[in-house]
This record gives C-alpha cells, structure tokens and sequence, in this order.
C-alpha cells in the first residue's frame, strides 16, 4: 500500500468506490427495467463530486482550507443524491458516502504535520563507530 495521507486515502477509495458503484448500473437491471436510461447520466454526480475531492487533496500533506471545504460540499452532495435517489440507485453510492464522511472528519482533526519520506540519520558504516573500539595490532 502506497504511503498517502489518510485524507487521500479516503477520498481515493471513495472515488472508486464511486466508479465501481457507476459501472454497477450498466450490469445490474435497476434502472433498466423501468426505461429510465436518464438516470444513469444523472448517477455520474457522485463520481465527480468524489473525483473533484480527489484532485485538491494533495497525497503526502494536510489538507489546507479549500480542500477541506471541498470535502465537505461534497460529502453533503453525495448525502442529498442518496436520500433523494434511495428507491432508484442510490443505495449503491452509500459506500462511497461514509468514505467521503470519513475524508471529511479526518480533515477536521488536530494532528502534526509529519514528513513521511524524512530518512533517519544514517548509522557509520565503517565498523568502529559506536561500540568498543578495537585496537590497532601491527
């Protein structure tokens, strides 16, 4: 697994989850067997909503204020299309609706920034550093 920040992390598996949940539609007959092929073009707004969250959350830092707004008008979207498309196809956008809460809460927490590629100090190499040292036999 990749080293991202959780934030993207969520956002990440919410997207494709999203996608997945889209693809979904063409396979199962929810929607196809009323005749309401309009629906499925309707159903793209959770894969952008989750995919515009995905592009300003950067990978390896906090998320600054836009992104975090960003976050949050789309978790609230995606909740709106749930409940307005529940008896239709909106169950299947559920997953990624708590992965996107998450994101959103994840965002609002306290925590350090911390440098996840920093390296440690390397360690001498030369095999006298650090112990007892040997001596010098002639």
């Amino acid at each position: 697994m990749p080293r991202w920040d959780r934030i993207y992390f969520f956002t990440f598996s919410a997207t494709a989850f999203a996608v997945a949940s889209f693809a979904a539609l063409f396979v199962l007959p929810i929607v196809w067997a009323d005749g309401q092929n309009n629906l499925i073009w309707v159903s793209i707004l959770p894969v952008i909503l989750s995919g515009s969250a995905l592009l300003v959350v950067p990978k390896h830092h906090l998320p600054d204020r836009a992104a975090k707004i960003n976050i949050w008008i789309s978790t609230f979207l995606i909740y709106v299309f749930v409940i307005l498309f529940i008896s239709v196809n909106g169950i299947l956008f559920i997953p990624t609706a708590i992965l996107m809460t998450a994101a959103a809460v994840g965002s609002q927490v306290k925590r350090r920034e911390r440098k996840i590629f920093a390296k440690a100090p390397e360690e001498s190499k030369s095999g006298r550093g650090g112990g007892k040292r040997n001596r010098n036999k002639r």
